[in-house]
């Protein structure tokens, strides 16, 4: 059983950002639960993380309909984190855009680095913005989940995981004054909505700058 914590529920709109490579909806965004299973049999294996989300998640957490491709796809399509490990997924996010982007331009450093990749770039990546419907476990006062092992916090989320609860409340380890959030549950959210674009200057060693990106038009041809 997890340790008896207290609880609060953030006021604040929460933001996450992922990289613009991905898809901005998916199944989840357009059918509903009968239409999953048949598309599912209709389609076997293809893209078998998203078509088998009951692996992940429990019937009672299925969502559909705008807004809830990017929620649905964190469980669906996860590496382990703070606080979710190779068994389960959880959707992070911040009480701020510039919080958002410095936890994951701190992650996808790690990973260009790793990978070599020392040219002057720009990223460009989509955020989202949601609410949180439940009271969430705090557990800003605890300095040893907020370690760069992420072992410690990733057994408390293991606990909170398997007793049910609906996620953490966390301060951030990468912005001087954010919090965040990993809700174990889609239903700890509502549906996101998109809210724009942002590019995200890489250096050749580190993200160091970011702008929002204004709308696109469409190029006139013959």
């Amino acid at each position: 059983m997890p340790p008896v914590a207290d609880t609060h529920q953030p006021s604040w709109t929460h933001h996450r950002v992922v990289h613009s490579r991905f898809p901005p909806t998916n199944l989840f965004d357009t059918v509903d639960l009968d239409d999953q299973r048949l598309l599912a049999e209709l389609e076997g294996e293809t893209n078998d993380r998203l078509m088998n989300w009951s692996e992940w998640l429990p019937a009672d957490e299925f969502h559909s309909g705008p807004g809830w491709g990017a929620v649905m796809a964190a469980f669906c399509h996860f590496r382990p984190g703070r606080f979710n490990t190779v068994h389960f997924g959880a959707y992070y996010a911040a009480d701020s855009v510039e919080c958002a982007i410095s936890e994951w331009s701190y992650h996808q450093a790690i990973f260009w680095r790793d990978h070599r990749f020392t040219d002057l770039a720009d990223a460009t990546v989509r955020a989202y913005t949601g609410k949180v419907t439940v009271p969430l476990v705090d557990v800003r006062s605890d300095v040893s989940l907020h370690q760069d092992d992420y072992q410690a916090s990733q057994e408390r989320g293991e606990l909170g995981y398997r007793a049910g609860e609906p996620g953490f409340l966390f301060t951030s380890t990468r912005h001087p004054k954010g919090e965040c959030i990993a809700l174990l549950k889609p239903s700890a959210t509502t549906a996101v909505t998109q809210a724009g674009h942002y590019s995200v200057h890489w250096d050749g060693e580190t993200f160091t700058q970011y702008a929002r990106l204004s709308d696109y038009w469409d190029i006139p041809r013959r």
